[in-house]
């Protein structure tokens, strides 16, 4: 929109739009060059207000104006019965740009679209990492994180896929998932498929927290865990205990809000594997 209306500030000084000038390609450089200006000096203003300045998010301006521009230069494109210079103006270099620019804008939402549906669909998994999804609601610390094959020892099965975790003294392994969906009221179990890969035992705390957590450490569930070395194991916690867990209420079980994983420093490096966190 703003590219739009710098478009057609710009037209205005310049007189109305003839054939012979469409498309105007420098009136549209100088339109995009202006909005992209403009959001580059918002992002760098953001800046003071606390906010770190994106350039993704300059790359969408971009985009956008390139969209915008597109929709401007078709709705002033010359019309029929109007002098023609060689046959008239090829609209389709217009066109490419725009759908370029839009294709850009839609990319981000519509690969959260399709990350909320998928997690729509494997609930009650909370996490389920069989495919690269599992990790759109999911943030980790360690040494480093990716899915991968379950190790032959621990794997139930051929092509079994996991969330490795690899850790260090330095790099305690944690893993949250950050929106889970929140409605658990129909569950009584919440479980966890964890495998210790490494040389040591090594101690976890499951946490899980509601949207009305204040972040104090007595509103909300903790469950400290010991991993033996090279073992896999499933934790199952009783829903009712989640409930309960909050010193001084009950945990609102129809807003879960975090789940959370993670590892107090281990004495020794090693990979922790986590396959599925599910509601039964």
């Amino acid at each position: 929109i703003v590219a739009m209306l710098v478009a057609a500030l710009l037209s205005g000084r310049r007189g109305s739009v003839r054939a012979s000038t469409w498309p105007d390609w420098p009136l549209y450089m100088k339109a995009l060059a202006i909005s992209v200006a403009l959001g580059a000096l918002i992002e760098f203003l953001q800046g003071f207000e606390g906010r770190p300045p994106s350039f993704f998010d300059v790359m969408t301006d971009t985009a956008g104006a390139l969209a915008g521009l597109a929709v401007w230069a078709l709705a002033t494109r010359p019309v029929r019965g109007e002098p023609r210079a060689g046959g008239g103006p090829n609209p389709w270099p217009v066109v490419a740009l725009g759908l370029a620019g839009l294709a850009f804008v839609l990319w981000r939402p519509m690969h959260v679209a399709i990350s909320y549906a998928h997690r729509s669909a494997a609930f009650p998994s909370i996490a389920d990492f069989s495919s690269a999804h599992g990790l759109d609601f999911v943030t980790t610390d360690g040494v480093e994180a990716a899915i991968g094959d379950m190790p032959a020892p621990w794997a139930r099965g051929g092509g079994e896929r996991a969330l490795e975790i690899r850790y260090d003294p330095q790099h305690p392994p944690a893993v949250q998932v950050v929106e889970p969906l929140g409605d658990w009221r129909a569950f009584s179990v919440s479980a966890v498929d964890l495998t210790n890969a490494g040389p040591g035992e090594l101690s976890l705390v499951l946490r899980i927290l509601d949207a009305t957590h204040d972040w104090s450490h007595e509103d909300r569930f903790n469950l400290p865990l010991v991993i033996p070395p090279r073992t896999r194991t499933t934790v199952r916690i009783a829903l009712p205990v989640v409930e309960a867990a909050p010193a001084t209420r009950r945990m609102d079980m129809a807003r879960i809000d975090n789940v959370m994983l993670f590892g107090r420093p281990p004495a020794t490096p090693g990979a922790l594997y986590v396959s599925r966190v599910w509601l039964e």
